[in-house]
């Protein structure tokens, strides 16, 4: 989903999330993150982050979202301010946190 926010790095970032829920391999279950955003520069830029499943836990996409989510931010570098965006922009579109 795309979600605008206020900022010199960019103007606009998308989020998505992959949910894997197989427990029959070795990986077992697993939330993916991905924040993309465009620079300044024009160079599509992207951080991809992941939330394990303990084998002895249930999988839970809120949680696994909100917390590969919160990965992917701080890989991508964004400062506190456009992180805040993000999450509430997200809030106020449905995501419970």
């Amino acid at each position: 989903m795309r979600i605008p926010i206020i900022s010199e790095r960019t103007d606009e970032v998308w989020v998505s999330f992959r949910h894997v829920l197989r427990r029959s391999d070795k990986i077992g279950a697993f939330t993916e993150a991905t924040v993309m955003w465009t620079p300044p520069d024009g160079i599509l830029k992207q951080a991809v982050a992941v939330a394990r499943v303990h084998p002895n836990d249930a999988p839970e996409r809120r949680i696994g979202r909100k917390v590969a989510l919160a990965r992917a931010l701080w890989l991508a570098g964004f400062p506190r301010d456009e992180r805040r965006q993000v999450w509430m922009e997200l809030i106020k579109r449905g995501m419970r946190v």
